[in-house]
């Protein structure tokens, strides 16, 4: 690859001349002059210099030197001036003009290239562990919300009737921030953001619930003849998600993403509500902790294709403190749309 570097320089500094055409006038001049003071140094004429320097292109009273030399981690550098860098890892190719530059690098069997601008000089370091990895976390999610009865858990108490929900109306919505990102590899890393999980859960019955003095949930059914139109139980949790993401390259710079990771909540609050007809349309919320665990942690996992996932979040702590309620395990799936991608 050196010689490859080598030569290429060589082909720039003939070169040299043809980009200098609107100099012409002044090149002869110049020759003119030297030839008559016997200078031994032409105009855009290649001279040897010390150490690691390849070359020096004298302009007029210009010099341009283009530097060759080879690091201990294998990586060969050409400079050309203060201006023009180019780098060769065995991995990547990193071309530099200004402030602009170019990355060319193998992905398996696949050859990709990246423009950059400003910042690449920053994010081509080749010492920067994940140079460029960025998960796909943080945005909005849109789902629907469930519990189990933890019978797979060996749980001999089986989920009351007053609990039963109504699945395609029992929902979640989730905010994410955006996500800080460690990268592994370019493909490969760690990801984790900060959300707020708002939960509805709508019961089937007509029926809500409440907790009696001791603290245990309880059913609450209305006063003949109040039949419920909605009764939910609706809860509000901080989360911290941590997941591994890997990424799969498909076409256009566009990848494929998998990630799976642990999850954790803390209560911020909770309340049911209730809607019915009774001279009119009446609305009752109950605003209490009803014996919810105030902690819980899960496993979580996504799959998609950029900003669009599929992810699914399933809580391996009960829902309610023990001996307070039913042994139930929270659950959710849904959609989710990425905004830091």
């Amino acid at each position: 690859m050196k010689r490859i570097l080598i030569s290429t320089v060589l082909i720039i500094s003939m070169l040299f001349p043809v980009l200098a055409q609107e100099k012409e006038q002044k090149l002869k001049e110049l020759e003119q002059l030297e030839q008559q003071t016997e200078n031994i140094a032409a105009p855009d004429t290649v001279v040897a210099a010390a150490d690691d320097t390849l070359a020096v292109i004298k302009e007029e009273t210009e010099e341009i030197a283009v530097v060759v030399s080879e690091g201990d981690d294998d990586t060969s550098t050409v400079k050309i001036g203060e201006i023009v860098t180019v780098e060769d890892t065995g991995d990547e190719t990193v071309i530099r003009i200004g402030k602009k530059g170019v990355r060319i690098f193998e992905d398996g069997e696949n050859t990709e290239i990246d423009f950059e601008d400003e910042d690449f000089g920053e994010e081509s370091d080749p010492g920067r562990p994940g140079k460029s990895f960025d998960g796909h976390l943080g945005g909005i999610e849109i789902g629907y919300n469930n519990y189990s009865s933890g019978t797979w858990l060996n749980n001999d108490v089986p989920m009351e009737g007053y609990l039963d929900l109504n699945t395609a109306k029992s929902t979640s919505f989730n905010i994410v921030s955006p996500s800080v990102s460690l990268g592994f590899t370019r493909h490969f890393g760690l990801v984790t953001a900060l959300g707020i999980n708002f939960n509805n859960y709508r019961f089937d019955g007509n029926n809500s619930i409440a907790v009696d003095g001791e603290g245990i949930v309880t059913p609450y059914f209305p006063a003949e003849p109040v039949r419920y139109e909605k009764s939910k139980l609706a809860t509000v949790y901080g989360v911290l998600p941590v997941m591994l993401e890997v990424q799969i390259p498909v076409s256009h710079g566009s990848t494929i993403n998998l990630g799976a990771g642990v999850i954790g909540a803390v209560k911020l609050g909770s309340h049911t509500k209730v809607v019915y007809y009774n001279d009119g349309k009446q609305k009752d919320k109950n605003h209490d902790d009803f014996s919810l665990n105030v902690l819980r942690y899960g496993v979580t996992a996504r799959a998609g294709y950029e900003m669009v996932q599929v992810y699914g979040t399933c809580y391996l702590s009960p829902m309610f403190e023990k001996g307070k309620g039913p042994e139930l395990y929270p659950f959710e799936i849904g959609i989710a749309l990425t905004i830091n991608d």
